[in-house]
């Protein structure tokens, strides 16, 4: 068991990594736009942190990052981040534990599902809600996945930095 004040240090150091990359997104990634979309870090965020944190502590961290998004951003229903990040660190958490060692393939997979289920998830509410068109919606969500991917040269080491840095050996 690990001492209380190392957790809230450790999760403060990703609470901090997490502010900069918000700024990333807000300052760089959301003057981007090619062929009218625009990358969309946040889901990565949920998928890299559970790769290195597993499937007990990534989900919480998700959990709290869902809750804030859906505090800033628009979503398709109220909570949609709240539920969506949590799966998305499940699963994560179940490809680095189960299928790729924690890396810059496992990110590479698990930020690409992380993506794609977040505008699966999206693509589910816009339909139950009786809207959208199912190809372009698709369309839609590939191409904001391709568009994001290379923000990964910045997530990756910076959680991965996070935790090794913030490592205790017992």
């Amino acid at each position: 068991m690990l001492p209380k004040s190392y957790l809230a240090f450790k999760w403060a150091v990703y609470g901090l990594v997490t502010l900069l990359l918000f700024a990333v997104q807000s300052l760089a990634l959301n003057h981007i736009r090619v062929l009218h979309l625009t990358p969309f870090l946040y889901p990565m965020l949920p998928a890299v942190a559970a790769m290195y944190e597993g499937s007990r502590r990534g989900p919480v961290f998700a959990l709290a990052l869902g809750v804030v998004c859906d505090l800033l951003l628009p979503a398709p229903f109220k909570g949609f981040y709240t539920v969506v990040f949590p799966t998305i660190a499940l699963f994560s958490a179940m490809v680095a534990e189960n299928f790729f060692a924690p890396g810059v393939l496992c990110g590479i997979f698990v930020s690409t599902g992380g993506l794609l289920l977040s505008g699966a998830f999206r693509i589910l509410a816009q339909l139950l809600s009786g809207g959208g068109h199912l190809a372009l919606m698709a369309q839609t969500s590939l191409g904001e996945t391709l568009l994001t991917l290379p923000a990964l040269l910045v997530v990756l080491p910076a959680y991965r930095m996070v935790h090794r840095r913030c490592a205790v050996d017992y």
